[in-house]
């Protein structure tokens, strides 16, 4: 049997290198145990920042008031997908009269200019959904200031109404049976061969969708004469928000925020509107609109020898809105006419002819038949002398408040619907 060897006692320069392994070791564990947690607190931070405190930071910030990055996307991506829905609608309908046997030239003409709007406001779309949003928090601190609220239930209503719901339908009522007409009895002609106009802005009729605060659900159904049950307003309303939240992200109380937003709204400009004055001072005038100075110095000289306006304007006038009413313009306010025609008019007293007026819509001669310091307007330039006090409103808010615009910090996110 072999004899039992003892183990030999380690040296110095053993022990020494062993220490020096071991504590290699540690620092090595260590080193790797810090890089990984610097690897987790990186990514984790990354996490944090893009899922949660970017979010909360403010795009804007207005008189104080934040407007968070997570508000913006959900109110963009929302209005993309409604205007994405409304798009895809016009090209389905151009399609259908593309396809029909019938000349539709004017509607396909129509339908692209639509189309090409729709386009175009999509790109510029995230700065006016911002802006909309500073609006709304200038509105929301105006209706502060003024004791403006908006209950629960008006926003209840207001929802069940976008849906088609009323919680309090009429009563129906028989109708009586409606004689039959012919077309030649009820056709109305609107009469648009004037060449030029004389007021200072024209009302166009644009179809296309504008950044509002309450746009209708995207399924809101066409009116039916059965009135819609509040069982079918739920299940429909709950489908929306189901779908508004899948693809936009947008939930059913960021809905209830934005109908709260328009409420706000429709109550301050009414409250703006009504101190707006009912009355002004207004002239009752006449035209006559010609061409050239030439033709319109030869007509001033035959009035001025006697003959009479009316039947001088039913003969010479251009504007054929007014020409076989004695170029009547009737009674109204400054701000209404062109500038020239306006100060013009406006420096007459009654019964005076002015001299050749010129404007961009061409040459007049105007005489003012009644002139009132203090007239009740009438219903049109009262909307409209409301609805200029409302945009001077904003104008002056958005000019005097402090507003903070960040978005140029920020990747605006990519139009999921884009094509």
């Amino acid at each position: 049997m072999p004899k039992n060897v003892e183990n030999p006692k380690p040296t110095r320069k053993t022990e020494s290198r062993r220490e020096k392994e071991r504590r290699t070791n540690q620092i090595l564990v260590l080193g790797t145990g810090v890089v990984l947690a610097l690897v987790v607190l990186i990514l984790g931070w990354g996490l944090l920042d893009q899922y949660v405190l970017q979010p909360r930071r403010p795009v804007a910030v207005v008189a104080g008031e934040e407007i968070s990055l997570s508000t913006f996307v959900k109110n963009l991506q929302y209005r993309r997908m409604m205007y994405h829905d409304y798009l895809s609608q016009m090209e389905q309908s151009r399609l259908q009269y593309s396809s029909s046997e019938e000349d539709q030239s004017f509607m396909l003409q129509y339908l692209d200019q639509q189309i090409a709007a729709l386009e175009s406001q999509l790109v510029s779309l995230p700065d006016a959904v911002l802006s909309e949003l500073i609006d709304d928090k200038l509105v929301r601190q105006e209706a502060a200031r003024r004791g403006i609220t908006v209950s629960q239930e008006e926003i209840d209503i207001a929802i069940e109404q976008a849906f088609g719901y009323d919680r309090n339908p009429p009563t129906p009522v028989a109708e009586e049976p409606t004689p039959a007409v012919s077309v030649t009895e009820t056709e109305a002609v609107t009469d648009t061969t004037s060449t030029a106009s004389i007021t200072e802005t024209e009302t166009v009729t644009d179809t296309t969708p504008t950044v509002t605060a309450t746009p209708m659900p995207t399924s809101t159904p066409a009116p039916t004469p059965t009135p819609m049950t509040e069982e079918a307003f739920i299940q429909q309303s709950t489908e929306w928000y189901k779908t508004a939240e899948e693809l936009a992200g947008f939930t059913k109380e960021d809905f209830r925020v934005l109908v709260e937003s328009s409420l706000y709204r429709q109550k301050l400009e009414e409250a703006i509107g009504a101190e707006v004055p009912a009355t002004a001072e207004q002239v009752q005038a006449r035209h006559i609109l010609l061409e050239t100075r030439e033709e319109a110095e030869a007509a001033l000289a035959r009035l001025k020898d006697g003959e009479d306006f009316d039947a001088l304007a039913a003969e010479l006038s251009q504007d054929t809105m007014t020409k076989d009413i004695g170029g009547d313009l009737g009674w109204f306010p400054r701000g209404q006419m062109l500038v020239e025609f306006e100060e013009a008019a406006f420096a007459l007293q009654p019964g005076e002819l002015s001299e050749v007026v010129e404007t961009s819509a061409g040459f007049h001669i105007i005489r003012v038949d009644g002139r009132e310091a203090d007239r009740p307007l009438e219903e049109y330039f009262l909307q409209q002398a409301r609805a200029m006090a409302v945009d001077d409103w904003f104008t002056v808010q958005r000019a005097t408040q402090t507003i903070e615009n960040y978005m140029s910090k920020f990747t605006i996110p990519k139009d999921p619907w884009a094509r």
